[in-house]
C-alpha cells in the first residue's frame, strides 16, 4: 500500500516539494510508513472514543508558492442517506486516497441554502444540502480529485468505517503550518 501511495506521490508531485527544514540539503518531506500506520490506528481509537470522524494533519508544509497538506482521515459507518449534504473547500483542492473501508460518496451539484463558515483547520468553507451531486462508489486503492468549491460528502459508508489519506493543495495559504 505504501509503495503504490508513494508512486501516487511522486506522479502528483508532492514528493519533489522541499520543506523548510530539509531546503538546504534540498530533501524531500518524508512520512513513513510507520508514522502513517500509527497515525491510522490513532483516528480509528478516536473513533472508537464516540467520534464520527477524525482528521488528523499530519503535516502541512510551504513548498513556496502555495502550502501541501497530508492528513488522515477516518468516518464511521453511514446509512444511505435520503438527503444528501456535504461541504466544499473555498481555497483547498484535495485528493483521497482511500485505504481501508467502502462508501459512496456524493461530488459536484449545487448547495441549497448555502452557509458560509471559516475552519480554523480547513479555512473557508461551503456547507449545506447538495442536489443534483453524483453517487460515486470507492473502496481502496481509489482516489477521488476534488477541486476547490465542489460540494462533496458521504451517501454512505458501508463498512465499519472508512479510512482515506487525503493531500491537499493550499494555494492561498489557509491552513496553519504543521512540519512534524
Amino acid at each position: 500500500m505504501i509503495n503504490r501511495l508513494l508512486t501516487i506521490l511522486v506522479a502528483f508531485g508532492f514528493i519533489l516539494q522541499v520543506d523548510a527544514d530539509n531546503h538546504e540539503n534540498g530533501g524531500s518531506t518524508i512520512m513513513t510508513k510507520e508514522e502513517v500506520e500509527s497515525t491510522l490506528e490513532q483516528g480509528l481509537n478516536n473513533l472508537a472514543s464516540g467520534r464520527s470522524v477524525s482528521d488528523i494533519v499530519m503535516r502541512h508544509i510551504d513548498v513556496g508558492a502555495e502550502n501541501m497538506g497530508v492528513s488522515v482521515v477516518q468516518r464511521s459507518k453511514v446509512d444511505p442517506r435520503v438527503t444528501e449534504s456535504g461541504i466544499a473547500h473555498v481555497d483547498l483542492d484535495e485528493i483521497y486516497y482511500i485505504v481501508a473501508g467502502e462508501g459512496t460518496m456524493v461530488t459536484g451539484g449545487e448547495f441549497v441554502d448555502k452557509q458560509t463558515s471559516n475552519s480554523s483547520l480547513l479555512g473557508p468553507m461551503e456547507r449545506g444540502e447538495i442536489h443534483g451531486g453524483v453517487l460515486q462508489k470507492v473502496k481502496p486503492g481509489d482516489i477521488a480529485i476534488i477541486p476547490k468549491g465542489m460540494p462533496h460528502g458521504w451517501h454512505e459508508i458501508e463498512t465499519d468505517n472508512i479510512s482515506y489519506i487525503i493531500f491537499r493543495g493550499d494555494p492561498n495559504k489557509v491552513m496553519d503550518i504543521k512540519q512534524d
